[in-house]
């Protein structure tokens, strides 16, 4: 018996396969009950619905169709194998063997071209993957063409001849291996024979059910239908429609028609219903399939449920159930009594805007607590989320959910991410194969040796891998194994920047020791000493075996050579943990099965790096983790068939246009596109009947999101056209309650805003915290930040903290208050500091100098040529450090630094004349005891100066020391600071003037240490330049020093006076009289000096 039945409710198949298993069971317990199925996601749920309805699921299997059949034609026909002959794997190896040796006919001269230069293989083994998996397609759908050309015949072909006589090639190559001969396009029929004996029945199940698949090809049928002849064959199908839908066509279809056949004389296209628009748009798959059941004129029981009507979502789901279209143009259109009328409240069907994929998830995890408490029978388990691709969603997933506080966490499973998408070791693997095309950038490098395995197997943690980091960071490595290695680039030979010269510059500065700078043309870095030696050795040895590692692919190997490669990388790579022991079986298990395939093409040439690394990965990513799909908690998964398993909450992210339904252009030698024939698979057609699968298997509410607006310019973006219609079929047939005066057009616009919800840009947008308002957040964090725009500037401290005793006090910790007070308040009181200590990798060699690179630079210079040391050796070591560009661009570079130095140093040689005194400052002043030590100090003046322009900080803190030289009554009572372009000479002071201005900026100081004080040394300068040129366009200079612009800093770039003065009235209200006072008595004993 064969029998079809037909139900718009996966629930109601359940039922009636609970029923029909009861009614008659399986009296021996060893055999099992055999359940088709398409996924192993619906054998899950079936399981556990089976359990629940039955109180046990036990002694069932639930196998794939392809594997099922293939079992039992096993058993049915004589010789046929475990494995198939001509399965897509084998046919690819076997390809790349015949194929070379036939590119040289005719026919083939395509093909030639294309390989043309194809050195190591790798196009030919992409091309024979691509017509292996096209023949493996035929094989399915057009089996008669397979028949036809293995009698010779050319059909179908003319366009790519080559096709056939290639086919051929195959067929006979196999049979020279002894092959069997069975593949699917020829067995199918022979067993449909072979089931006329009835010794057949004797090796077949009791009986067989077909749950739930979408779609079958047409041969997978009629074999069901033979077995159906001698055991009872169950066919249970998802038809969303309870009336015959096979030829309904929707309206694009029809317009094509009509524009194609419009000359035709009294052909009318009217015949062709279009029925449900949805339906007609959305169910190619399921009609062609509907089509192929009713050509076989089976026996069919129809077992449908109608969706209780009271929201849109049941509505639409009605209206597909009952082939109804109420979309069409009523009589009426000024208003829209004709509509179906819905609860002002209905919000069943949902559609969220956001501006990320991160607001997608961001405003999912909201909508869900929403849901959760307005109803409490709602559970984790009753909800899923579907999206294009889970993996790009994936890291959003684990931040918004993970991070949840436990008053908010829902729990959540994440499926059908590939293996390396979840573990780093197979990330890092991967890494390795492809080490002969890599850069060796510093990023990864670092990335492949923080993996945890391979830290292990190197022997570091956290700390020492920092160590690491910063090591590398200060010799200047930023890509490249060595100048061989980047050869491959077609670049100039060079050595500089690369791990090699890094690695030397470490090993002979630990050697040299410190003081050592140049040496046989390396520039020695000696801050490598002791027992750190051991880390160093770490690193020099796993480079050795990076470089090892990647000499091996730079060749061909035989494919045991290969094995033993592969072997020894995960050996010397990984030290595995349980989990990691997983990931190298998948690696093991991969290569296992490559050598399986290779055994059974007879595949014995050489493969090239390239090959076996493309295998590997892509066999590592087609293994993915769908086994934790429906565990209890909201599942996250990619949108694929066989995802319509009924839920209570179905959510749709991502469903942006041109991403969904997804497109894969179809391959240019591929035959069926040129004779397309009804239940042809489409990725595209396939992604439209999965988002109707979607609309119907959700129980309560169907939720949608999708990008609707730029993040850069705010810009509106359309959704999915899928969306779209979804969106306009409401809209056309559906109309709120209390809106029926309305136009159609109206009403529908009042429809549309009513379901789709724009989200903010932001998290924290104040509009997520209106007690009126349709946004709501349960992301209480957000709060503080959504009020601060409306808020007044929040009071850093309300209170000073209290004064600490200061019985001394160093100069040079003086200085450093008045160069940042605000630093110096968190540094020192707080203990709060907010540098940025990650070290951010740079991958590539330097192009240019940094500001601060250039200013050490030139103070080497400088000090060297005050010293009279040897200028050229310094030029050598600095070429030697990688820090200049390379060739003539480092060496104008090297060149200007000297220049700029140089000339500094002789403009202060008329300055440094005499020998320069150390004199010790040892000031009581009040209870504080003022010390430091002051160098340069030359018989009539103390000299300070820097390689950089002279600017305001500097002033100010050459002043502090000019005011201590006067204070301590020295003889040399004047200072000059010096600059590139520029000297400031401060005269005398008397000592007790001196002393009291010292004494009020230890006041000060003493001030900053209890609160963060408003004064900034450039901010001053620029007020008192300001005041002499324009006084009213004072605070309007002093407000761009704030905050800054699009060309330089401001004040507000510096993390501590932010911290402290977020806005600019509270800062320049106590800024202005500190300038006053700390600034201004500096600009009346100063003289400027500029140079001619």
């Amino acid at each position: 018996m064969f029998q079809v039945y037909h139900s718009n409710s996966l629930l109601v198949l359940k039922d009636l396969l609970t029923e029909l298993i009861r009614r008659d069971p399986i009296s021996d317990p060893f055999v099992a009950e055999q359940i088709l199925v398409q996924s192993p996601g619906m054998a899950q749920w079936l399981k556990l619905e089976l359990a629940d309805k039955s109180g046990i699921a036990a002694s069932i299997d639930f196998p794939l169709p392809a594997s099922f059949l293939w079992k039992h034609f096993s058993e049915v026909l004589p010789d046929v194998p475990e494995r198939s002959a001509y399965n897509k794997e084998a046919m690819s190896w076997k390809l790349m063997a015949v194929l070379p040796a036939m590119l040289k006919q005719p026919v083939f001269s395509a093909l030639q071209q294309y390989l043309a230069d194809d050195d190591d293989r790798f196009r030919l083994y992409q091309l024979c993957n691509k017509i292996a998996d096209i023949y493996d397609q035929y094989l399915v759908y057009r089996p008669d063409w397979i028949e036809d050309w293995e009698q010779g015949g050319d059909i179908a072909a003319a366009r790519h001849p080559w096709q056939p006589v290639l086919w051929r090639e195959l067929k006979s190559y196999t049979e020279d291996l002894q092959q069997s001969h069975w593949h699917r396009a020829n067995m199918f029929s022979a067993f449909v024979d072979g089931l006329k004996n009835p010794s057949a029945a004797e090796k077949l199940p009791r009986r067989l059910f077909v749950f739930g698949i979408s779609a079958l090809p047409q041969n997978y049928v009629h074999a069901l239908q033979a077995l159906g002849k001698r055991i009872d064959v169950h066919l249970m199908v998802m038809n969303p429609c309870r009336y015959y839908w096979g030829d309904i066509l929707d309206q694009s279809q029809i317009a094509r028609l009509n524009r194609r056949w419009f000359s035709k004389p009294d052909l009318d296209f009217s015949d062709y219903a279009e029925g449900n628009p949805l339906l007609a748009s959305m169910g190619k798959l399921g009609r062609d399939y509907l089509y192929q059941l009713q050509d076989n004129a089976l026996d069919e029981i129809d077992a449908y449920a109608d969706p209780e009507r009271g929201s849109l979502l049941s509505a639409i789901q009605q209206d597909i159930l009952d082939l109804e279209n109420p979309t069409r143009l009523p009589e009426q259109i000024d208003n829209s009594h004709g509509k179906h009328r819905l609860d002002r409240e209905d919000r069943s069907i949902e559609l969220h805007s956001c501006h990320s994929a991160l607001r997608e998830i961001e405003v999912l995890h909201d909508q869900l607590l929403d849901m959760f408490e307005k109803n409490p029978l709602l559970k984790p388990r009753d909800v899923i989320v579907m999206m294009p691709d889970v993996a790009a969603y994936a890291p959003y997933i684990e931040a918004v959910f993970a991070n949840a506080p436990a008053e908010r966490y829902i729990p959540y499973s994440i499926s059908d991410r590939s293996n390396r998408q979840e573990n780093p070791l197979l990330l890092s693997f991967e890494k390795i194969l492809k080490l002969n095309s890599s850069r060796f950038t510093v990023s990864d490098v670092l990335e492949l040796l923080e993996v945890p395995a391979v830290m292990r197997r190197v022997g570091l943690d956290e700390k020492s891998f920092q160590k690491l980091r910063f090591w590398v960071d200060q010799v200047n490595i930023r890509w490249g194994m060595d100048s061989e290695q980047r050869s491959i680039w077609e670049l100039p030979l060079f050595e500089q920047n690369s791990w090699r010269f890094g690695i030397k510059r470490m090993l002979v500065g630990y050697a040299l020791g410190e003081g050592s700078e140049y040496w046989q043309g390396v520039a020695p870095y000696t801050e490598i000493e002791g027992l750190e030696s051991e880390l160093l050795g770490k690193l020099a040895g796993f480079i050795d075996l990076l470089d090892e590692t990647r000499l091996h692919f730079t060749q061909d190997h035989e494919f045991s050579t290969w094995i033993e490669v592969i072997n020894q990388i995960l050996e010397n790579y990984f030290t595995a943990d349980e989990q990691d022991e997983i990931s190298l079986n998948t690696i093991r298990k991969t290569l296992q099965g490559l050598q399986e395939q290779l055994k059974d093409a007879n595949y014995s040439q050489a493969l090239s790096p390239s090959v076996i690394a493309h295998y590997l990965i892509d066999g590592i990513n087609q293994q993915r983790s769908s086994q934790r799909f429906m565990v209890g908690s909201v599942n996250f998964c990619t949108l694929m068939p066989m995802r319509s398993i009924p839920f209570s909450v179905v959510c749709l992210l991502g469903m942006n246009d041109g991403t969904y339904p997804r497109s894969i252009p179809p391959v240019g030698f591929d035959l069926m596109t040129d004779y397309p024939r009804r239940g042809d698979r489409s990725r595209r057609d396939d992604d439209r009947y999965l988002f109707m699968e979607a609309l119907l298997s959700a129980q309560e509410k169907l939720y949608i999101s999708y990008i609707g607006r730029s993040i850069r310019d705010n810009n509106e973006k359309i959704p999915s056209v899928l969306v779209s219609e979804l969106l306009d079929y409401a809209e056309q047939g559906y109309v709120l309650e209390g809106d029926e005066e309305l136009s159609c057009s109206n009403s529908g616009e009042k429809l549309r805003a009513h379901i789709k919800t724009q989200h903010p840009l932001v998290a924290f947008s104040p509009e997520y915290f209106k007690s009126a308002g349709d946004y709501f957040s349960f992301a209480s964090e957000w709060l503080p930040a959504a009020q601060a725009e409306s808020r007044a500037a929040e009071v850093f401290l309300t209170e000073d903290l209290t004064s600490e005793a200061l019985p001394e006090l160093e100069l040079k910790q003086l200085i450093s208050f008045l160069r940042d007070p605000c630093r110096s308040f968190f540094n020192n009181r707080l203990k709060v500091y907010f540098g940025n200590s990650e070290i951010e990798a740079q991958d590539e060699e330097p192009f240019s100098l940094d500001n601060l690179s250039s200013y050490l630079l030139k103070q080497r210079y400088l000090q060297s040529a005050l010293q009279d040391r040897d200028l050229e050796r310094l030029d050598k070591a600095i070429l030697a450090e990688g820090r200049l560009p390379l060739a003539r661009a480092g060496e104008l570079n090297l060149n200007k630094l000297r220049h700029d130095s140089l000339e500094l140093a002789e403009k202060l040689k008329p300055l440094s004349e005499g020998t320069p005194q150390r004199i010790e400052i040892n000031l009581s002043i009040g209870e504080v005891k003022l010390q430091g030590w002051l160098d340069s100090c030359y018989p009539d003046h103390l000299l300070r100066y820097r390689p950089a322009q002279v600017n305001a900080r500097d002033r100010l803190s050459t002043w502090v020391e000019h005011l201590a030289l006067c204070a301590s009554n020295q003889a040399c009572r004047n200072t000059v600071y010096r600059g590139l372009s520029g000297k400031v000479f401060y005269k005398a002071v008397p000592a007790e003037k001196a002393t009291e201005l010292l004494a009020d900026l230890i006041r000060f100081y003493q001030q900053g240490q209890t609160a963060p004080q408003a004064f900034d040394a450039g901010s001053a300068h620029k007020y008192f330049e300001q005041q002499a040129k324009d006084p009213d366009k004072v605070m309007s200079a002093l407000e761009n020093q704030f905050y800054g612009s699009a060309y330089s800093n401001g004040l507000q770039d510096n993390p501590y006076l932010r911290r402290a003065f977020s806005d600019f009235e509270p800062f320049v209200t106590q800024f202005i009289p500190l300038a006053e006072r700390i600034y201004e008595p500096l600009l009346s004993c100063v003289e400027e000096g500029k140079d001619d």
